[in-house]
């Protein structure tokens, strides 16, 4: 990794925020072109801050998704079951079966919504550039 100084630093945690390149240029007292530079210089530190920061978010919501996709998880079992025990006499199957294609589009939209990946090139130890995928997945 290269040595960065104090103001290079602080454009990778700003830029890894998303702040565009006219407000940060603004706030270093560094022109558009350096900035622009420094972003293909540094892109894998600003990928893997992104990613981080990806985690973290992931981290402060995951209870309350994973609490909601229990509840579903939950709900889709008395479902079932409640199709496995219906009298086909009185009950109507249709909304039963409706409701449960219902719930699972909200897992399925659960599961879809909570992947994070970050790319990142490296170079080996032969100096071959590799691009890694790094993928957070929750167990």
């Amino acid at each position: 990794m290269e040595n960065k100084t104090p103001t290079q630093t602080k454009f990778i945690l700003l830029r890894s925020d998303g702040i565009s390149f006219d407000k940060i240029a603004k706030e270093l007292k560094v022109s558009k072109v350096t900035l622009i530079q420094w972003s293909k210089l540094f892109e894998d530190n600003i990928k893997e801050l992104q990613f981080l920061a990806m985690v973290e978010i992931k981290k402060r919501y995951s209870n309350t998704v994973a609490k909601r996709y229990e509840t579903l998880l939950q709900q889709l079992d008395k479902i079932d079951k409640a199709i496995l025990e219906a009298d086909l006499l009185e009950t109507p199957l249709k909304d039963l079966i409706q409701l449960q294609q219902h719930t699972y589009s909200q897992i399925e939209s659960i599961e879809k919504r909570f992947k994070t990946k970050a790319y990142i090139t490296n170079k080996n130890e032969f100096g071959i550039v590799e691009n890694l995928e790094l993928t957070l997945n929750e167990a």
